[in-house]
C-alpha cells in the first residue's frame, strides 16, 4: 500500500469516522487499521521474514506478521489475503485469531491477526521482504532471530499463553 491511499480512520470502538490518507489517523486523534497474517506451512511451522534495511519503520528486523492497512471499504479478512498475495505471491484464506487496540510507531491502531497455512512463497515483494524462512514454533519461542519487531514478538507471545491454534484446522 502506497501513503497516497485512502484508508478508514477508526473511533477507540473500531467504527468507522472518516477517511484519509495512510499515515493521517493520529492527527486527528483517531485510530487506524491493520490487517495481518502469522502464516503456518504443512508441517506447522512458522514463516519468519526479514524487513529490508531501507525499510521505513523496523529496517532489517525480522517479524511473522505479513500485513498492511486495509484500504478504505476493505475487510480486515480482505486487507489480509491481498497482503499474503502481495508480498508472498501466495493465495490463502486467512482465519481470525486476534483483534484488539494496539500502539504503534504511527500511532493507535486496531490489529486483526489471523494465521493462514501457506506454501512455500515462491515470488516475494522484495520491497517488503528481504529474506523469508520457516522455523518451528518451540524454536522460534525458544530463539527468535534478533532484532525481532517487538508487536510479531509480542502477538507470538500471546497466541501461544492463549493456546490458539497453530496452524489452523
Amino acid at each position: 500500500m502506497t501513503a497516497h491511499e485512502t484508508v478508514d480512520y477508526v473511533d477507540a470502538d473500531d467504527r468507522p469516522v472518516t477517511r484519509g490518507p495512510r499515515g493521517g489517523a493520529a492527527a486527528r486523534g483517531l485510530y487506524y487499521r491493520v490487517a495481518a497474517t502469522v502464516c503456518t506451512d504443512s508441517a506447522g511451522r512458522l514463516l519468519v521474514y526479514r524487513r529490508p534495511d531501507w525499510a521505513a519503520v523496523y529496517p532489517a528486523h525480522h517479524d511473522i506478521l505479513i500485513g498492511g492497512c486495509p484500504r478504505a471499504g476493505e475487510s480486515y479478512a480482505e486487507a489480509a489475503a491481498r497482503e499474503l498475495h502481495e508480498e508472498l505471491g501466495v493465495v490463502a484464506v486467512p482465519r481470525l485469531l486476534l483483534h484488539q487496540p494496539r500502539p504503534s510507531p504511527l500511532g493507535r491502531c486496531w490489529l486483526a491477526v489471523h494465521v493462514a497455512e501457506v506454501p512455500t512463497p515462491s515470488r516475494v515483494d522484495p520491497r517488503e521482504i528481504a529474506d523469508h524462512f520457516f522455523v518451528p514454533t518451540a524454536d522460534l519461542a525458544d530463539r527468535p532471530p534478533t532484532p525481532f519487531v517487538p508487536e510479531g514478538r509480542r502477538v507470538l507471545a500471546q497466541l501461544l499463553a492463549r493456546g490458539l491454534p497453530l496452524p489452523p484446522p
